[in-house]
């Protein structure tokens, strides 16, 4: 097989199990919406899931980004060996400590997420607290072995890594109930341990590994990979930060605000995600390709183009999103215990949370450039500096907002770090980055213009009373004229999005 084939074969694989791993988790939030409506059991759980996650993933993420690199670097397979046991001792350590911490002090650990909880959501808070982060061992080790195993060209197990754990949490989730929600927790934790059982299965079977039970946080290729992990280390702290606030302030709000947040912003979270990662996985190895052979101004006019189908993309999802709140809701959340008010709560919150998909897309497109021009530190620059104004913004909305200023402040957090980016690209050599601006703007236009069509149509002309069906029809009609109106103003969008496929080779 050649390299070409052997490059877009793993990443359709990759993009494959990502969109059926995205589409299982956001069907488990949906069980749980629906056996458990948005009250105690249902914050607790989106509550403390999260902890672990905001805690360890940045460092887990900041190892599986570095940790290639580093590797690739070592020449002998023992030596290999050694260096991955070293930091595989040193994590189940720091592992060991922060799992330890939570056990002793619970309640001060979750007053730090949450300070506001009532009495029933954090009695139900603190214990599936205490189960749920023995999750960080498989959890950051699976990271870890998934890119020892990318360094040896096997992929499968990253593939299949969300898929599995998605769905034995889905299956815990059917066999707990009001009395056992704790269970909610014990399969969170089953399921990675079975995700990291698979990858180590992967990595015994393919890969020349040999375990050593060492530490030597002295040893060279060990301290370079914390020297390179320190930023990204900060950056993702300051987006964990983020979310910390919100989740804080939502719990002196309503109960229910807490998963009622959660549940809005999956939606965005889900569209946005999958289209940036797209483009991203698409365009990243060819950008580093033309910085790597000096041709700056061809990648700045690549980069310029790339980023124009990315607004083509994400413009007309959140100009849905925001128009279609309402009926998006009802249609996914409005069964089980789920009741008008929680319905209530997640909509509106999507209309604030869907002002942000467009440049929380643009963003990670933009950091992802920083990237291949091997600079680290301007976007923990901005993501810090984005952070302060989401705490600002935040403490100025809630209390006349509530939870709708909590949302409105994150997606103004990402306006701010999408124009900042922009402005430090064009510092960096990037030319007419002002054109990108220039095409958000356009493809908003050309968005809302169907939009408002059939908001009023909708309402006036044409009536239909099945909510699914007025929903696709609305969603079919709406991506016809949006694409339509593409065709006429906006062709090269389009031309560059069917040309993706060309670049990931």
């Amino acid at each position: 097989m050649s390299k070409k084939n052997k490059i877009l074969q793993v990443s359709a694989l990759l993009m494959l199990c990502t969109v059926i791993s995205k589409i299982l988790g956001f069907g488990r939030e949906l069980l749980v919406a629906y056996k458990f409506g948005a009250g105690s059991i249902s914050d607790a759980f989106v509550l403390t899931n999260s902890i672990p996650t905001l805690i360890f993933t940045s460092l887990a993420t900041a190892i599986n980004i570095n940790f290639i690199p580093c590797y690739q670097r070592i020449e002998s397979s023992g030596e290999k060996s050694r260096f991955t046991s070293n930091l595989t001792n040193i994590s189940l350590l720091i592992m060991s400590a922060g799992c330890l911490l939570v056990e002793l002090f619970p309640r001060i650990v979750l007053k730090f997420f949450a300070s506001g909880l009532p009495d029933e959501t954090e009695r139900i808070s603190v214990l599936m607290l205490r189960i749920v982060i023995f999750s960080i061992y498989p959890i950051i080790l699976a990271y870890l072995y998934q890119a020892y195993m990318q360094a040896n060209s096997f992929y499968i197990g990253t593939a299949l890594y969300g898929v599995v754990t998605n769905i034995v949490v889905i299956l815990f989730t059917f066999i707990s109930t009001a009395e056992h929600s704790f269970l909610l927790s014990v399969g969170t934790v089953t399921a990675h341990l079975l995700g990291l059982g698979m990858i180590l299965f992967g990595v015994r079977l393919k890969a020349p590994f040999r375990y050593t039970p060492r530490i030597d946080v002295r040893e060279e290729h060990t301290r370079n990979m914390v020297i390179l992990t320190i930023p990204l280390l900060i950056e993702d702290l300051a987006s964990s930060m983020s979310l910390i606030v919100d989740r804080n302030l939502a719990s002196f709000l309503d109960e229910g605000t807490i998963s009622g947040l959660g549940y809005a912003g999956t939606i965005g979270n889900i569209a946005s995600s999958m289209i940036a990662t797209a483009i991203m996985t698409a365009t990243f190895p060819f950008f580093s390709k033309l910085l790597a052979g000096g041709k700056k101004e061809e990648f700045s006019a690549e980069f310029r183009k790339y980023a124009s189908a990315l607004c083509f993309l994400l413009s007309p999802v959140s100009v849905f999103l925001i128009f279609n709140a309402n009926d998006i809701v009802a249609l996914i959340f409005r069964h089980g215990q789920f009741s008008d008010t929680a319905a209530k709560v997640v909509s509106e919150s999507m209309i604030c949370y869907a002002v942000g998909v467009l440049p929380m897309g643009m963003q990670s497109y933009f950091i992802r450039g920083f990237y291949a021009m091997q600079d680290t530190k301007t976007p923990v620059k901005i993501k810090v500096f984005a952070l302060v104004c989401n705490i600002v913004l935040n403490l100025l909305s809630v209390k006349l907002l509530r939870h709708m200023g909590i949302a409105l402040s994150t997606s103004f957090s990402y306006v701010i770090s999408y124009f900042l980016l922009l402005h430090c690209l064009k510092k960096h050599g990037t030319e007419n980055t002002g054109r990108i601006t220039a095409e958000c703007a356009v493809s908003l236009l050309l968005s809302v213009i169907p939009a408002v069509i059939l908001y009023f149509s909708f309402g006036r002309l044409i009536v239909i009373s099945s909510l699914l069906v007025r929903t696709l029809f609305g969603g079919l009609a709406f991506t016809l004229m949006y694409f339509g109106l593409v065709m006429l103003f906006r062709r090269k969008q389009l031309t560059v999005v069917l040309d993706l496929r060309k670049n990931r080779s």
